[in-house]
């Protein structure tokens, strides 16, 4: 890890969290796997959770001291969540950011709501990022159908075009790849903003994780991520690119931070092409699933860390310490996860409560070149 000196906040103020003592009660926004790794990390530092989702049952309920169903738009419920918690954090970006600083005390809320409006807006998110000089893919606005074929001449095709508010889902994107495509896009283009942005065919993918806790920024290992279609497959330490991605990585990480009025930790995506060109993605308000191969690299896990900010406590170092892999096990995969954990008593596997999308996760150790033989001798899992 790096650890860096902020200069001036270009957004708000010098954010410290205030020193908080164990028992205190933790209340979470949103639910999923992250929220669930989340409270087990809370509880390793001896809080209390309750946490907020619309899902009666998730996965993060499951493991909380207490849960209460409702949406992160509904203001009653983080009302409710107000009333009974000491500190407030959120794993659903987009929660109704006037609606939560309005149920909480400063104190009781240390990141803040400031980040919400980047992450929650692509719009927004782009031109904060063209603002601060950081290099990122053409993009166009559209608005309406008419829009479509001047924003293509902005961006070129291939392209995809996807609505400005990210909460809207995947099955609302397309893409661009001839004229034919921008005539059927103007047909199916519904009352609502969309961002046309530049298509990348196979790049890497990387992101790296940003603590942040008053005057302190530091910047977690690289991790490089694999994915099958939008599903998330595999995260790696060491990242490939070597030590020019990296060291530009810091500092646009450090860039960032300086510009965000935040506290605790937030993650940002990268491309990188086969040319070795770097492209900011986006920005996340939270740690990130592909995180989990940073407690056997580092020692340490960023769930902890993000706590521990927003508690007052000192974070620890996580340089990188040892090469690591992590597979993200799927339902599909159960037998052939089974079958290993019963032979491979070095792999560290971690298996989620039953009934949900993902099965669990295994992270071995070593380098990239040994790790992805091991797994090609299984005849089944890959790198």
């Amino acid at each position: 890890m790096v650890t860096l000196r902020r200069g001036h906040d270009l957004i708000g103020g010098n954010r410290l969290a205030r020193f908080t003592e164990p028992g205190a009660i933790l209340g979470i926004i949103g639910g999923g796997v992250e929220a669930y790794r989340l409270v087990l990390a809370a509880h390793r530092l001896g809080l209390q959770v309750v946490v907020l989702s619309p899902l009666p049952g998730d996965i993060a309920m499951q493991a909380a001291d207490m849960a209460l169903v409702g949406t992160s738009s509904d203001a009653a419920a983080l009302q409710q969540l107000a009333d009974r918690t000491t500190l407030i954090t959120y794993m659903d970006e987009n929660v109704d950011s006037e609606a939560l600083a309005a149920a909480t005390a400063p104190e009781q809320l240390p990141s803040g709501v400031r980040i919400l409006d980047v992450v929650q807006d692509r719009y927004l998110e782009k031109v904060f990022f063209e603002d601060l000089n950081l290099n990122i893919l053409p993009y166009a606005q559209v608005v309406t159908a008419n829009d479509i074929a001047k924003a293509v001449e902005v961006v070129g095709f291939p392209a995809i075009l996807k609505p400005i508010q990210k909460s809207v889902g995947q099955d609302q994107q397309l893409r661009l790849d001839t004229a034919a495509d921008v005539a059927r896009a103007g047909q199916l283009l519904q009352q609502r903003p969309y961002v046309l942005e530049a298509w990348l065919d196979e790049p890497q993918d990387f992101t790296v994780m940003v603590a942040k806790a008053g005057d302190s920024v530091q910047v977690m290992p690289l991790v490089e991520t694999k994915f099958a279609g939008h599903q998330l497959q595999a995260a790696i330490v060491p990242a490939s690119g070597g030590m020019p991605v990296a060291k530009e990585v810091t500092r646009i990480a450090q860039v960032i931070a300086d510009k965000l009025d935040y506290t605790g930790v937030f993650a940002i995506a990268f491309y990188l092409t086969a040319n070795g060109t770097l492209y900011v993605k986006r920005l996340y308000s939270a740690p990130q699933l592909n995180g989990a191969v940073l407690p056997a690299a580092t020692g340490a896990t960023p769930e902890e860390v993000h706590l521990r900010a927003l508690l007052g406590w000192p974070l620890p170092n996580m340089t990188r310490r040892q090469p690591a892999v992590t597979l993200f096990l799927h339902d599909t995969d159960r037998s052939a996860a089974l079958t290993q954990l019963q032979i491979k008593p070095e792999w560290r596997f971690r298996f989620y409560p039953l009934n949900h999308a993902l099965l669990g996760d295994v992270t071995i150790i070593g380098d990239r070149a040994v790790v992805a033989q091991q797994l090609s001798a299984t005849g089944y899992f890959s790198l």
